[in-house]
């Protein structure tokens, strides 16, 4: 999606630069895949931030309080780190469209202008 959004991106510069009505429908379509697309992103990140947190409370709360219970402590620990990492990925990907949308935004305003 990355690469989608900074190639249209380009493309949406060069059709600012001469705008018309089917140039503009077009860009508003395109517009509003990539906010549809941000909206969908947010929500998974926000999904594994909670199950992340769940998860690690989880870990430190059987780590603490249950008594030789080393194998599920283990599994939490690594399930822990495995939706971290994945967290870390969706911000940083949920980062970049929200910056391209913004970016794109700023290029709609050239469409009404003329």
């Amino acid at each position: 999606m990355d690469k989608k959004l900074k190639a249209y991106i380009e493309e949406a510069k060069e059709l600012a630069e001469k705008p018309s009505k089917e140039k503009r429908e077009y860009h508003l379509t395109m517009l509003q895949h990539f906010q549809h697309e941000r909206e969908v992103h947010l929500f998974v990140t926000l999904a594994f931030a909670f199950y992340m947190i769940l998860f690690f409370f989880a870990f430190i709360y059987i780590s603490i309080f249950v008594q030789g219970s080393w194998l599920l402590s283990f599994c939490l620990g690594f399930i822990t780190l495995a939706l971290t990492v994945t967290e870390v990925l969706y911000v940083r990907h949920y980062y970049l469209l929200e910056n391209g949308c913004q970016k794109l935004e700023e290029i709609s305003k050239k469409f009404f202008d003329a």
